[in-house]
């Protein structure tokens, strides 16, 4: 498998949230505003019993789950942007309601995420066509992620999809067979050049006549928002990539970026590893109005080790890092979708270094003339020695005194 692959699921993991399982997350209504309730019914009610919503699902006859992803990274000043999307049969897993904690914006929490909880321990709990499953990190079971999944699931070639919006488009996605991918012509690793995508702009999904009897076209409207990209802390010259923001933990620190107008929300990330097993976080979920200050409450518990020139220095230095994380999608529709989606995540990762590390090299000072002379240059005599190149000036001899005189 191609190492794109390994980058893929490292994105799943770190950025796409349920990448590969089709899910569409789906905010918790408020009472207010979700379904009716009956003045008449009692306070004790039991949930209602949805198991005969449950037998409807067919897995033989079940539809198609769809997404396309636009991934834009900036780590460290370099760029890499990916376009890729596919195809499966639609499964159980696909069409629950997944519930996302209601967290008020513009306010921190310490630590990235709350502990998870299994949602089965064992087939018993699952239906006749999954298994209970972990998630996988390098191959290891993640603590806790234990899940209802319907195995053997293939990524599908169902006919192209033409996708406008992009610079220079339209662009045709078709489907990959060593990645089992959609890429743009189906060729590639997914990696797109930056200057294709065009911030700030509708983008169009269409595809007619699919290869599928159950599934002859689809369409989607998505705006991508404009480019993200941090404007204060203004980043200095120094630290382990070349630029770092600078960040004195005795003050709350004001973060200024290209905001979407308001619309959604963006995560920002602060780490901090004072060693290796001594790294906090603090995560803070904002509007996206393009200002936000993080209280001194939380920048006190960050602790910043590195800032030497040893290894274990260099690695804690590479983990301070700040992370600003913008999602948006839109949905996919059409005959034969039961579940679709494109999104778009905008992900910039920026070095850290404590205030006070970075020591700025000295302005060269004014000679009394007023010109600026570098340190590594010496000011030329006044009279230089003639070039090479310059006849010598003629010598008049001195003839000597006569003696005795």
């Amino acid at each position: 498998m191609k190492k794109f692959l390994s980058v893929l699921m490292l994105l799943c993991v770190f950025v796409l949230s349920g990448c590969g399982d089709g899910k569409s997350p789906k905010k918790v209504d408020d009472a207010d505003s979700g379904s009716d309730v009956s003045d008449s019914a009692p306070a004790d009610t039991e949930p209602a019993d949805t198991s005969s919503e449950e037998d409807n699902f067919d897995p033989a006859n079940s539809g198609y789950t769809v997404e396309f992803n636009i991934i834009d990274i900036e780590m460290m000043g370099q760029g890499q942007s990916m376009a890729i999307g596919y195809f499966m049969k639609t499964a159980r897993e696909d069409l629950e309601e997944v519930e996302v904690e209601d967290v008020t914006l513009d306010t921190c929490v310490m630590g990235e995420s709350s502990p998870r909880v299994p949602s089965c321990t064992s087939k018993a709990d699952c239906a006749p066509e999954q298994e209970c499953v972990p998630e996988y990190n390098n191959g290891q079971p993640i603590e806790n992620s234990e899940h209802c999944e319907t195995p053997g699931r293939e990524s599908l070639d169902v006919g192209p999809v033409e996708i406008a919006g992009f610079n220079d488009g339209p662009y045709t996605f078709a489907f990959e067979p060593g990645d089992q991918l959609y890429k743009i012509n189906g060729t590639g690793d997914g990696s797109i050049d930056r200057s294709i995508i065009a911030y700030d702009t509708e983008y169009t999904i269409s595809a007619d006549d699919l290869i599928p009897e159950d599934l002859k076209s689809l369409s989607a409207k998505f705006t991508m928002p404009p480019a993200l990209s941090l404007i204060e802390p203004v980043m200095v010259e120094g630290g382990m990539f070349g630029k770092a923001v600078e960040i004195d933990n005795t003050k709350p620190i004001t973060f200024k970026w290209e905001s979407n107008g308001g619309k959604g929300y963006i995560d920002i990330t602060i780490m901090a590893a004072q060693s290796l097993a001594n790294v906090v976080s603090v995560t803070c979920k904002v509007k996206d109005d393009g200002e936000f200050t993080v209280p001194e409450e939380f920048t006190s518990q960050l602790v910043f080790g590195g800032g030497g020139d040893g290894m274990m220095d260099q690695m804690l230095g590479m983990m301070n890092m700040i992370t600003m994380d913008r999602h948006s999608e839109a949905p996919i529709t059409g005959d034969g979708i039961s579940s679709g989606r494109v999104s778009s995540e905008q992900l910039v990762m920026i070095s850290v270094v404590p205030a006070g590390s970075i020591v700025p090299e000295p302005e060269p000072e004014p000679d009394p003339d007023g010109d600026i002379v570098p340190d590594n240059e010496v000011e030329p005599d006044e009279d230089p020695a003639p070039d090479s190149d310059t006849p010598d000036a003629e010598i008049t001899p001195v003839e000597p005194e006569p003696e005795g005189e």
